[in-house]
């Protein structure tokens, strides 16, 4: 993996694990996620049209079709991934979102898109995924017990799975020959997300009332912020880098993430840092280390 895909993933991982945790201090709801997706559109298309005229055009049917197929499931992914911030701690949810899904992810691209990663890479990917282990299955609650941990649990492998679907969607978009360029895909793929989501807002009860509350909380108004600039801006340099390395050696590597949300999660929000989830944080930056070692 090349110097410059490895630290486009970790700076993404970073900012990541950033705007989630602001996501789960705000405890919004969907009405939060349609703001983002409306200010990112509103700022992202036009400047992209300036940037290069010609981007659209250059989208053959089949990009537009990867990207009708993408935005959904994002979409699902934003809506369930905030719901198992509300129901769990969030360094329950975000390790066990973000770890499930590059199983999946890494299965399918050695499998269909014949990413057959070197033996240093193949150590390094295991070694990732038994970090993911240790910092998942390993969490405890301080609030409410196990029972509180299986709910975050399944809400961490439901997003996952979304993970998964999205992750190998969008790089196969960013690698086969559909005149997309990361910026060309991603945005219009925001731009189809607000008329995703936006039903499930406007015609939920109480929902301008949601919208409302989102600008009067200091709290979400922040998490606004933050989110609006990190979400996109995490997600491109991680397309980016799909351009530069295989999907194989992308996928884990990004999850990266989990480590320093799991630090956030002990550090800012006082939730359990167990000997188990060091030694996950241990696994992860040696299989980090193996990764940018491989060809």
């Amino acid at each position: 993996m090349s110097i410059t895909a490895l630290v486009l993933v970790l700076l993404a991982a970073l900012i990541h694990a950033t705007w989630n945790y602001h996501l789960k201090k705000a405890n919004a709801g969907r009405a939060l996620w349609l703001l983002v997706y409306i200010f990112t559109t509103l700022i992202s298309i036009p400047a992209l049209v300036i940037a290069d005229p010609e981007c659209f055009s250059r989208i053959t049917p089949t990009g537009w079709l990867v990207i009708c197929i993408s935005a959904p499931v994002h979409t699902l992914y934003a809506v369930t991934l905030q719901t198992g911030y509300r129901k769990a701690d969030y360094s329950i949810v975000y390790p066990t979102a973000r770890g499930s899904g590059p199983m999946i992810s890494v299965l399918a691209a050695v499998l269909i898109l014949g990413n057959s990663p070197s033996l240093g890479g193949a150590l390094g990917i295991a070694s990732i995924l038994c970090g993911i282990v240790l910092l998942s299955l390993k969490a405890e609650s301080p609030e409410g017990g196990r029972s509180k941990v299986r709910t975050g649990l399944v809400w961490g492998t439901l997003t996952g799975l979304c993970i998964a679907g999205y992750t190998f969607c969008d790089a196969w978009a960013v690698q086969q020959n559909t005149g997309l360029t990361p910026a060309s895909f991603y945005f219009p793929s925001i731009a189809l997300r607000v008329v995703c989501l936006a039903p499930f807002v406007l015609l939920a009860r109480d929902g301008m009332g949601q919208i409302r509350d989102v600008f009067s909380d200091p709290v979400k108004r922040k998490a606004l912020a933050v989110v609006t600039a990190g979400s996109p801006g995490a997600y491109i340099l991680v397309l980016y880098a799909m351009t530069m390395a295989p999907l194989a050696y992308v996928a884990p590597t990004r999850e990266v993430g989990m480590m320093v949300g799991v630090i956030f999660g002990a550090a800012l929000l006082r939730e359990k840092l167990s000997p188990a989830r060091l030694a996950g944080i241990a696994a992860m930056v040696s299989g980090v280390a193996l990764i940018a070692l491989s060809k």
